[in-house]
């Protein structure tokens, strides 16, 4: 009796492992659900909404994952929904996953973040504890960062352009935008070629001159970021030529890692001294200045279509 029990048993586990390893219809491999990568949710505001169905629909959603939490990748489901894990919840589903950065893969050195904050302000520290003596500048909504260091699980070691100094910052109150390294393979960011006349060149060197073309891309050519660190040149990739090289970024459109191309995408103010005026014409004008933008600030672009006034 013993032995049948025991054989019963071994059967039984027999049984539950191979159903574990049966992949599902349109859910990937169940079987890897504990051995893929490991993300972490990134959005500007609200939550992300873990689905049991691959669309954009309230009835779907099965629950709320929020800055900082965690998922684990089992397969890509389409080209925005990926299927995850969640220890949060203990269950499967599916996440957009434009607004899901590499724990330890995607958010590493060079990636660009937002501050985020429901009042008030992100405060930049010379150490890694929640203390008002070691505040050496305060960030608020708009104000940007770059990420240095992000290996501690609640303080990252960022750079900050409004300060022009590195410190410590609460990653809780941060929303990636852009650069950083890659997410599930769709690297830095799928970027397009917008420009008002003629074409961008790739170039095999930082720095505008005829002698460094290697390649012309022209609208509606794409190219992947693989390194955003220079605030003007990036290092990318042109399938178009099969090559890597370094473009203007200023005529570069699209949304950060595994995004849909957008016409919407940030920058940060960079002036050598003064300010960037916020103006309501295209035209240098003291009197159609409506606000002052200083290095460190940043925009949202909607319409880049003039060659001078975006």
């Amino acid at each position: 009796m013993k032995k049948t029990g025991r054989n019963r048993l071994l059967v039984c586990l027999a049984a539950l492992l191979i159903l574990t390893a049966v992949p599902l219809p349109g859910m990937g491999n169940v079987a890897e659900v504990h051995a893929g990568s490991y993300y972490t949710v990134s959005v500007a505001s609200g939550y992300l909404a873990l689905r049991n169905a691959m669309a954009y629909d309230s009835r779907n959603e099965i629950g709320k994952l929020y800055n900082g939490d965690t998922v684990e990748f089992i397969s890509v489901g389409n080209s925005d929904y990926w299927w995850v894990y969640s220890p949060k919840y203990n269950m499967n589903g599916y996440v957009n996953c434009n607004y899901l950065i590499g724990s330890g893969g995607g958010s590493s050195s060079g990636a660009v973040y937002g501050v985020s904050v429901a009042s008030g302000y992100l405060a930049l520290r010379n150490a890694k504890a929640y203390d008002s003596r070691n505040e050496i500048g305060k960030l608020y909504n708009g104000d940007t960062v770059t990420l240095k260091d992000s290996s501690d699980p609640t303080y990252w070691w960022v750079y900050s352009p409004k300060y022009n100094t590195n410190g410590y910052v609460n990653k809780d109150y941060l929303y990636y935008i852009s650069g950083g390294g890659s997410t599930g393979g769709y690297g830095y960011g799928t970027y397009t070629v917008s420009v008002a006349s003629g074409y961008l060149a790739l170039r095999n060197a930082k720095a505008y001159d005829s002698r460094n073309e290697i390649g012309q891309l022209y609208n509606g050519d794409t190219v992947t970021v693989e390194d955003a660190s220079d605030p003007t040149y990036w290092w990318v990739y042109s399938p178009k030529y099969n090559t890597r090289g370094y473009v203007n970024c200023q005529y570069l459109i699209g949304s950060g890692a595994a995004a849909p191309v957008s016409t919407s995408f940030w920058r940060t103010v960079s002036v050598a001294t003064g300010y960037l005026a916020l103006r309501n014409a295209k035209a240098y004008d003291s009197r159609n200045e409506i606000g002052r933008l200083y290095s460190g600030d940043s925009v949202e672009v909607l319409d880049s279509s003039d060659p001078t006034y975006w």
